[in-house]
């Protein structure tokens, strides 16, 4: 079986690991970018931070980091696995992980 029909059907070889991921909503929080040059600390109040919603297939997952990426494809007959809008999250950001299913439509 090609790696490319373990990943359609959600079961990779036994010898071999899933190079894909999973695929996965992440809900995570992102700080506010640093303010450039220098700022007075009396001039100092905290800045709301933002809840992100990002899809993609979970290459790496750890209790230091969450890498996801947007896009993945397969290249030449060795199956080389190329990936497109990697984000790397820090683990202490991640609000939630949901696990995407694919579901067929029921044929009549």
């Amino acid at each position: 079986m090609s790696l490319e029909q373990e990943l359609h059907e959600g079961r990779p070889h036994p010898d071999r690991p899933a190079r894909f991921g999973r695929n996965v909503a992440i809900e995570w929080i992102q700080p506010p970018e640093p303010a450039g040059g220098w700022t007075d600390l009396a001039h100092i109040e905290p800045q709301p931070v933002q809840t992100c919603y990002s899809v993609g297939r979970l290459v790496h997952d750890d209790d230091c980091v969450k890498i996801l990426a947007g896009s993945a494809m397969i290249v030449g007959d060795d199956q080389h696995v190329m990936l497109s809008g990697v984000i790397e999250i820090p683990a202490r950001c991640v609000v939630r992980i949901v696990r995407l299913v694919e579901v067929s439509p029921e044929v009549s």
